[in-house]
């Protein structure tokens, strides 16, 4: 009688039970899913999905277009800036090569153009008139030197919908000047210039602009600095020197050389 009485209330305990392991079972899912929620949204604030839904927002992972053992050649024209009383335009040359993707050199040549501007214009008026003096000009004929570059940042943005990779590089070097000094202009009055080759260092940079694996476009900036004689030089002139500073920018196009591999 026992035995059966157990054996009803057992058979009466089951649905019970598994009405407890349901709920159970249920609850134990909800708190894992909330807490599966709670991660998920953890790592969306972390690589900032929610910024870009619509997931068009890539990560630069990998250089694309690499300089590392690559020879290059360009072609630059550009103007100089700063100087009192010369407009200035030049073109030049540059040769190099990238030992690694952060350092290497370049050899250049420049060669410069120079003409008075309505500065020297408006003295030159002025004395015209009796009322003021010519002053002594050096004009820098050319330029040649070594630079090395340093490369610690590479990029890429959107330009009209295509994605454009570029190198941000700085610049160091040394190299030397061929220039002339005098007063007025030489081609009024050559035997009063004076010419000179002088030391200068440089300090620049610029961007690389990779358009394929060959080609690419540059913007330079480029600083001199040097020390001379404020008179040229001149006998009977005083002898003190000065330290001067000009800088040219330059927009040109390049070819690289080398295994792209």
């Amino acid at each position: 009688m026992k035995n059966k009485l157990l054996k009803v209330l057992g058979m009466s305990m089951r649905p019970k039970v598994r009405a407890r392991l349901l709920l159970i079972a249920l609850v134990s899912l909800g708190v894992v899913e909330s807490i599966s929620t709670a991660f998920a949204a953890d790592d969306d604030d972390y690589n900032f999905s929610w910024l870009d839904p619509e997931k068009k927002i890539y990560v630069l992972q990998n250089r694309k277009y690499r300089k590392a053992n690559h020879a290059m050649l360009f072609a630059l024209g550009g103007a100089g800036i700063g100087e009192t009383y010369r407009n200035v335009y030049q073109v030049q040359g540059r040769v190099g090569y990238w030992f690694n993707e952060d350092f290497g050199f370049e050899a250049f040549y420049n060669q410069r153009f120079n003409s008075a501007n309505n500065s020297y214009k408006a003295l030159a008026q002025a004395e015209g008139a009796g009322a003021g003096t010519s002053p002594y000009t050096r004009e820098i004929l050319s330029q040649m030197g070594l630079l090395l570059n340093w490369a610690p940042w590479y990029a890429k943005m959107n330009v009209f919908n295509s994605v454009l990779y570029f190198d941000w590089y700085f610049t160091l070097g040394l190299g030397t000047m061929s220039t002339q000094v005098g007063p007025n202009l030489q081609s009024d009055y050559p035997a009063l210039w004076s010419q000179e080759n002088l030391l200068a260092v440089y300090l620049g940079t610029g961007q690389l602009f990779h358009l394929s694996e060959t080609w690419m476009m540059r913007l330079d900036f480029l600083e001199h600095f040097y020390s001379a004689e404020i008179y040229g030089g001149k006998v009977g002139a005083p002898t003190d020197k000065s330290l001067f500073s000009n800088f040219a920018i330059n927009l040109g196009i390049g070819l690289k050389f080398g295994n792209n591999k």
